[in-house]
């Protein structure tokens, strides 16, 4: 019973030294120059990648940047096509991408009424100004 003891806590010890936590970024090992820079894009360029079972390895700890680098990486080639990939989105579909479309910038509209409705003070001043700049000239 004590070596089936024994070797169950170290299976038990040895498999939560491999839990990871967040996302792996991954590639080949010639594929290091394209982790680093979707890495940088994503603002994580403090992340080092390791040699790793599939090449090479970054583990990404933070959900908001795994987010950010799913977004990058959505619609480029993944692992089946020799790509960099997210070990939990092999294909880049974009699986963590929580980004939503932000509206395009929108002039307000103009206050009813015209310019002397909204701003009457600003007319008045305009109006003065123009009358000062013509007396002088005249």
């Amino acid at each position: 019973m004590k070596p089936t003891l024994t070797i169950a806590t170290f299976t038990a010890f040895l498999l939560s030294l491999s839990v990871i936590e967040g996302e792996l970024l991954c590639g080949k090992g010639n594929q290091r120059s394209q982790l680093e820079s979707a890495l940088r894009q994503a603002n994580a360029a403090q992340i080092r990648c390791n040699p790793g079972y599939l090449g090479l390895d970054c583990n990404v700890p933070a959900p908001h940047v795994v987010a950010e680098i799913s977004c990058n990486l959505k619609g480029k080639p993944g692992k089946s096509q020799g790509g960099i990939f997210l070990y939990q989105d092999p294909q880049n579909t974009g699986k963590y991408c929580s980004k939503q479309q932000q509206p395009e910038y929108e002039a307000p509209a103009p206050a009813p009424g015209g310019l002397r409705a909204s701003c009457p003070l600003i007319v008045d001043i305009q109006k003065c100004m123009n009358k000062c700049v013509d007396d002088a000239l005249a």
